[in-house]
């Protein structure tokens, strides 16, 4: 089977049917084409171009009298960081991404993947953390596709530019 889009989550939906899970790990939500096998052994391939670009956890990919499809995004280690002060979230974000590490928020958490070279550089800065086993769900992402400047209603055109000098 061939999935190109996802249109709903089982969040949304109470669901009677006999549930068949995908299981990936975390970064396998964002890869656009793959090919994975559910627990119950349904090989799913997956072609998803335009805004369906990431699998979330929950989303239904196939529906029939008997059974669903759903996504289930496993759980992995990763270094917990609670919310400190401005100037250490800034200071933190800079470097994970320096380091072109992924970030994760939940709640007043920042998430990251575990690595040792993360968690010796935590220990010589001094800040706090906790290792725990977590999903990630909620990536931040600073990247832009061509569409989003299109969207964009601001504009400096009669905005006066003064250069002190």
């Amino acid at each position: 089977m061939i999935i190109t889009e996802i249109t709903r989550n089982i969040k949304n939906e109470v669901v009677s049917k006999r549930c068949d899970l995908l299981i990936i790990e975390w970064y396998e939500s964002t890869k656009r084409i793959q090919r994975l096998r559910t627990e119950e052994g349904m090989d799913i391939a997956f072609k998803l171009l335009g805004n369906t670009s990431q699998l979330h956890n929950g989303d239904i990919l196939y529906e029939d009298a008997d059974k669903i499809v759903v996504i289930a995004i496993r759980s992995c280690d990763v270094i917990c960081i609670e919310s400190l002060n401005f100037l250490e979230i800034a200071f933190i974000s800079c470097e994970i991404g320096n380091k072109h590490l992924p970030l994760f928020i939940e709640g007043n958490e920042l998430l990251i993947p575990f690595e040792r070279t993360m968690q010796s550089w935590l220990n010589k800065q001094g800040i706090p953390y906790t290792l725990a086993s977590r999903q990630l769900l909620s990536q931040l992402n600073a990247n832009v596709d061509a569409n989003y400047h299109r969207e964009l209603k601001f504009s400096t055109k009669g905005i006066p530019l003064f250069i002190k000098a």
